[in-house]
């Protein structure tokens, strides 16, 4: 399954009425819709200074727990057989689990079509890559906040800017092998590193990526870097990205990015766009931890996913969402689903 061509498919959809029909009857027919995203240890490795692992006081009281390998078959039975998507680490480092391995098996067996990893990469080893991939990962997504040494190393502290070039070696060469697996570059930009993209072919073009997302900074926690104002870069961030576009053309690499970083500032950062798709973020995505899993009422070692559905009368929430307005959906949610996808 080809996880950005459903993506690029959902955006074309524009009417929110058309993709909660599709939603419901998906749910109604007990189908693959959910979105699970998972951190199996509430830690990280990096201090970055956009992320609220900056926060001491939030860390100390948000980020403790790791989950138990003998737990995570009883976690699949409750619904990854509907999950579309299950991505390891979300908001801490996933590599710091001792049995992803495990549960990227476990995540096949109950034929989860697409399975991806986010990380920084600075703890990922030959025979980590290599163990992940013949599991069945699919794709290896890496964080980065610079271009150059200064930069990654300033925004990222503690990250190794050599090591990070040796994780995509090492991911270049076990593509060879494994030719399905997919390497994915996550780049969060803000004021200060958003003009070094123009020189991110130069530095990382001989690595087989395959997919790249533009992130606009947001405002997760109170972060050591707190410049979240884009309006400077707001006219060299068209020029960049139709030069980023024809390089990722040329390369084959399919973009992602916000077709416009115009903010309403006073709305927790809301970025302009006409993408329906995050009125469904609350019906499709499930975020997985030590502490919480799915929804504030629903506890996974004591039902099934459908029994809560069953509970909730979800299906019948799915149906009503079809004929309310773009006003009233909008109301509980923020749109993060800000960017365009250029498959190519």
């Amino acid at each position: 399954m080809d996880i950005y061509k459903i993506l690029k498919f959902n955006n074309f959809i524009k009417s929110h009425r058309i993709k909660f029909f599709g939603l419901w009857l998906l749910s109604v027919l007990d189908k693959r819709y959910l979105a699970i995203q998972f951190d199996p240890v509430l830690a990280c490795n990096l201090r970055c200074k956009m992320c609220y692992f900056t926060d001491d006081e939030y860390v100390r009281k948000n980020m403790k727990g790791i989950f138990q390998e003998k737990d995570l078959e009883d976690l699949a039975k409750v619904n990854f057989k509907n999950a579309l998507k299950l991505q390891i680490g979300c908001g801490a480092e996933p590599t710091l689990f001792k049995h992803n391995t495990k549960l990227i098996e476990i995540a096949k067996k109950y034929k989860v079509p697409y399975i991806s990893m986010v990380t920084n990469g600075n703890l990922l080893e030959t025979t980590d890559v290599d163990s992940f991939a013949k599991a069945g990962l699919n794709e290896f997504i890496l964080s980065m906040h610079g271009v150059t040494k200064e930069t990654y190393e300033d925004l990222m502290d503690k990250g190794v800017y050599e090591k990070f070039h040796d994780v995509l070696r090492i991911i270049t060469e076990q593509k060879k092998q494994s030719p399905a697996l997919r390497l994915r570059i996550n780049y969060t930009f803000n004021e200060d590193n958003f003009h070094q993209l123009k020189l991110f072919f130069e530095v990382y073009g001989n690595y087989a990526i395959d997919i790249i997302q533009l992130r606009p900074i947001d405002k997760i926690g109170e972060t050591t870097y707190a410049n979240f104002n884009l309006k400077n870069i707001e006219n060299e961030y068209v020029d960049t990205i139709q030069l980023l576009k024809k390089q990722a053309v040329q390369k084959g690499i399919t973009l992602l990015y916000p077709t416009s970083i115009s903010r309403h500032e006073n709305e927790s950062l809301i970025v302009k766009t006409e993408n329906n798709s995050s009125y469904l973020m609350p019906y499709t995505y499930c975020y997985g931890s030590p502490k919480y899993y799915w929804k504030d009422d629903f506890n996974w070692r004591e039902e099934r996913f459908s029994d809560w559905k069953k509970r909730n009368n979800w299906n019948s929430t799915l149906f009503k969402n079809i004929f309310i307005s773009k006003k009233e959906l909008e109301k509980p949610n923020r749109n993060m689903l800000n960017y365009s996808v250029e498959l190519n």
